[in-house]
């Protein structure tokens, strides 16, 4: 990485960090509110806060880089090619915001040339703030981040998303009885960024997605790569932020023991 390109992506990354805080505070503020729920599909709600908290983000990015592009969760993608895009999830866990439960965070990524060169994950009511750079490192609330130093399965804390497609969910429910019998434990939250994002700081070891947007594993996926982690699609071809395949993310040694485990079985 040259140094105009890192001085470049800390500028990316504090705006990045401010606009994410910013959102969460609105999200915090209105947590426990009784909320207007909208069905945008099978399985998937918008609500009011969701809309509120992206009209913040959008605003403030469009105002610090009105070269830029962006495409977000609820609004959809700007028509216009730039030469950084910005993926954003303005409240990733909208199931669990709507039911008052506190597990949800707020996403956005940069993204040029196909990568992420900087990516945020904010837990609003906890205060955690999870960030990556490109060949900067990730942190976690300004402290640096490793993945798990775990060799083997049996000491795994798997987390999994689970799809809203019935196929998938089936899908998934067979990969988890041929993982259960193997690790430790296996965990979901309903936010799919943060589930990705804690393989990054060691909390968990295995994060398994069958179906996951731009918007949700860009800024996860830098974090991991960057603190030592990789992120892989089952399929094997190579991860971008725009990968449609299933994927996994872990440090090295356990996708390869996951990728054994898994020998013969198509997902």
């Amino acid at each position: 990485m040259t140094k105009t390109e890192s001085i470049r992506y800390d500028h990316y990354l504090a705006v990045a960090m401010d606009v994410a805080a910013a959102a969460g505070e609105l999200l915090v503020k209105h947590w426990l509110d009784e909320h207007t729920v909208y069905s945008k599909g099978y399985r998937d709600i918008v609500t009011e806060a969701d809309m509120a908290a992206e009209t913040l983000i959008l605003s403030r990015l469009r105002t610090a880089f009105p070269d830029h592009a962006i495409t977000s969760e609820e609004a959809g993608a700007d028509k216009t090619e730039a030469p950084v895009r910005w993926l954003v999830d303005p409240l990733d866990g909208t199931t669990n915001f709507s039911r008052h439960n506190p597990n949800f965070s707020t996403t956005l990524a940069a993204v040029e040339e196909g990568l992420a060169v900087v990516g945020v994950v904010y837990d609003p009511l906890r205060k955690h703030m999870l960030v990556a750079q490109r060949g900067g490192g990730a942190a976690f609330n300004g402290k640096p981040v490793h993945t798990s130093r775990l060799m083997d399965m049996e000491r795994v804390i798997a987390g999994i998303n689970w799809p809203r497609d019935p196929t998938l969910r089936e899908d998934m429910w067979h990969i988890t009885g041929k993982l259960l019998p193997h690790i430790r434990t296996l965990r979901t939250t309903g936010s799919a960024a943060v589930m990705m994002a804690y393989v990054g700081t060691g909390w968990l070891d295995l994060h398994i997605a069958l179906s996951v947007k731009p918007w949700d594993q860009a800024a996860a996926g830098l974090i991991v790569q960057e603190s030592g982690g990789v992120v892989e699609t089952v399929s094997g071809t190579p991860w971008t932020p725009f990968s449609p395949d299933p994927l996994m993310a872990a440090s090295p040694a356990i996708i390869e023991a996951f990728r054994t485990l898994l020998q013969g079985d198509s997902i």
